[in-house]
């Protein structure tokens, strides 16, 4: 059940780190070029509702993930793990891990805070 927790918390900065980093590399590699200029009207989109941000981008996703976690209760129990909860308030409850998580999101944020100031 810890990889669970794990993996639902790191997979929003290997989305982050995507979107910052890696796309913008995968994009400047002729093989990669086609499939980039196909996707770009789908993700063109997607841009212009976080407003050509990448910190509300950032925003939305920590939105997402906590409505994603009031659904994990009802989620778990219809999948046969009503302790679910209880599993994951005990990960979560060293106070290690809360400040993991919280470095995790502010270095994200800020990340995606200075690529936005220095576009400008």
């Amino acid at each position: 059940m810890k990889f669970a927790l794990y993996a639902m918390l790191i997979i929003p900065g290997l989305i982050a780190f995507y979107v910052i980093f890696l796309r913008h590399v995968l994009e400047s590699i002729p093989a990669f070029k086609q499939f980039y200029a196909e996707a770009d009207g789908f993700w063109a989109k997607v841009w212009a509702l976080c407003g050509k941000s990448l910190t509300l981008a950032w925003s939305y996703v920590v939105i997402g993930v906590g409505m994603a976690v009031q659904w994990i209760d009802p989620i778990a129990s219809a999948l046969g793990d009503p302790d679910f909860r209880t599993q994951m308030t005990n990960a979560i409850a060293d106070p290690k891990v809360i400040g993991y998580i919280s470095m995790a999101i502010s270095v994200i944020t800020i990340l995606s805070r200075l690529r936005s100031i220095g576009k400008t």
